[in-house]
């Protein structure tokens, strides 16, 4: 797992911290993520291994448009996208 810290992508589109494959990219310095943050990311890395690349991403957007399509807001959508409700799971552990 690769972190990278004060990244501009997370800050592009407005998010702490934002995981693709293996690296984890955040929009705040190191000294300033939380371990809850750290368990979530950590959380998409395992899903990303679990699933594969192709998989994560058609899963994750087409579960996100779906809910979009259901009449949920956009940060409802991203609230309910399975691998979102795992990873917040992940942080109480």
């Amino acid at each position: 797992m690769n972190e990278h810290y004060s990244h501009w992508l997370p800050k592009l589109l407005n998010v702490t911290g934002i995981t693709i494959m293996n690296h984890i990219f955040y929009a705040i310095p190191k000294k300033d993520v939380s371990d809850k943050i750290r368990k979530h990311e950590a959380q998409h890395v395992n899903q990303y291994k679990e699933d594969g690349v192709i998989f994560f991403f058609l899963r994750y957007f087409y579960e996100y448009f779906k809910n979009r399509l259901k009449g949920q807001s956009r940060f409802e959508a991203y609230q309910n996208i399975s691998y979102e409700v795992e990873a917040r799971k992940a942080e109480k552990l």
